[in-house]
């Protein structure tokens, strides 16, 4: 896996997913967790985020909920979103997944039914949280679960053997709750591939972390296979 910096227009192995992008938040059958604009439907293409369940500190969520108390409910979902992630980039928490044997079993996750209930394009495997960009080719509610739920028992399992640190009085891995955004065009495609592919760095991680070997996009991946 080699990280790239995921321009679709500029790299000739990127297929088009024009075909896939919406601008449409849909009906609301469609919608999921209650509200806007998480948008649960076949055939989009989805940036989602999901992290450890201890990788916020209860002081660090308390003082987002406080940052964004004045805005309105439109306006907090976007800046709790940006919270959330610069404080998961400071690698608060066990983070287990920094741990090699964790982070292939995440990344063997990932791939299972890559090409069947989703198409997997870009992936980054940071310490105590993942981005996917994927192609939704069934319920990602569903998909969510799979991942979650195979890792984590894992994790859980082999939380001594490997020294993942993971509180032993804690019996769930994964926090249940996620972030989603449908893609809109190709300009959010490459901003969203870019930013995926950027996060270790703009972590800060050292070059040798786990997370660099486990960033990609899948047509890095196919032009070298």
């Amino acid at each position: 896996m080699q990280n790239n910096q995921g321009d679709e227009n500029s790299n000739p192995n990127t297929p088009n997913y024009a075909a896939y992008f919406t601008n449409s938040f849909g009906l609301p059958e469609e919608w999921h967790i209650g509200h806007l604009p998480r948008r649960n439907k076949e055939n989009l293409i989805q940036f989602i985020t999901f992290r450890l369940a201890d990788s916020l500190p209860q002081d660090v969520l308390k003082k987002i909920e406080l940052d964004i108390k004045a805005l309105t409910a439109s306006e907090k979902d976007i800046a709790k979103r940006k919270r959330y992630q610069k404080y998961l980039d400071r690698g608060y928490g066990c983070c287990a997944l920094k741990h090699p044997k964790m982070t292939q079993t995440m990344y063997n996750a990932l791939k299972h039914h890559d090409g069947d209930k989703y198409n997997l394009l870009a992936w980054s495997i940071m310490p105590n949280h993942v981005h996917v960009l994927i192609k939704a080719n069934s319920n990602i509610s569903r998909i969510l679960q799979s991942w979650k739920s195979f890792t984590g028992r894992w994790a859980l399992k082999n939380n001594e053997t490997y020294s993942f640190s993971f509180p032993k009085d804690v019996f769930t891995f994964w926090m249940p709750d996620y972030w989603d955004r449908f893609i809109r065009d190709s300009k959010h495609f490459n901003a969203t591939v870019k930013y995926i592919l950027d996060n270790p760095k703009k972590a800060k991680l050292p070059k040798g972390s786990v997370a660099y070997r486990f960033t990609a996009c899948a047509w890095v991946d196919e032009a070298q296979s």
